[in-house]
């Protein structure tokens, strides 16, 4: 064995030495000794790789992660890489790629990779809740020309408050009545607008799931 190598086994010995949930000195050792992980025994090198790369997921750190994701999931089929200590790594990178997608507001890139862990295992309830939370989010935010609408009517129903408490009782009381039915309308229907809104999304929601679990 050559010594850089030698130097390089330290390394990965002295990483084994990193408490498993200590995310951020996994990632300051990685960053540090690059050049020595370069030259381990490649299934070191992967385990390492992957570690890392679970690290920047669990500190937060989306963007990175997602940047090196995708070469460790090609790997991990290229090499029958399915599972690492009993858990099935493909799986736990799939699913957090996701879950970063949803973090970073790229709704439709997260509703894919769920759909996919979906069709991997129907019945895991986790994938089917996460894909739930990340199909609410994405149609909420389509329909935020209708939650527009809706605030404006609140608005609106503030501002005839105003006016009325103001300008009418005051000095016009005939009209008293006419503006009370203008304002409880508009209320009623900003209120009705949000609930229909809401049980749409999340009937949609549901819907999409029954037809992924029957597709699977």
């Amino acid at each position: 064995m050559s010594f850089s190598n030698e130097i390089s086994e330290l390394v990965y010995q002295d990483y084994l030495c990193i408490e498993p949930k200590d995310f951020q000195e996994r990632i300051r050792f990685f960053d540090h000794n690059r050049k020595d992980i370069d030259q381990l025994p490649y299934e070191m090198r992967l385990e390492m790789s992957i570690e890392y790369t679970v690290a920047l997921f669990e500190v937060g750190d989306y963007f990175a992660f997602l940047k090196r994701v995708d070469q460790l999931l090609a790997l991990s089929i290229h090499d029958n890489l399915f599972s690492i200590d009993g858990d099935d790594i493909y799986q736990e990178l799939l699913f957090r790629k996701a879950c970063s997608l949803h973090n970073i507001v790229d709704y439709h890139g997260a509703d894919h990779v769920f759909s996919e862990l979906i069709r991997i295992d129907v019945n895991n309830k986790t994938y089917k809740q996460s894909y739930y939370k990340n199909k609410v989010s994405q149609l909420r935010y389509l329909g935020q020309k209708v939650r527009t609408t809706i605030i404006l009517l609140l608005m609106l129903t503030g501002i005839m408050i105003g006016i009325e408490l103001l300008i009418v009782l005051p000095f016009f009381p005939e009209y008293s009545g006419k503006m009370e039915w203008i304002r409880n309308g508009l209320f009623i229907s900003a209120v009705g607008g949000i609930l229909l809104q809401e049980l749409t999304i999340r009937f949609r929601a549901v819907k999409n799931i029954k037809k992924l679990s029957n597709k699977a």
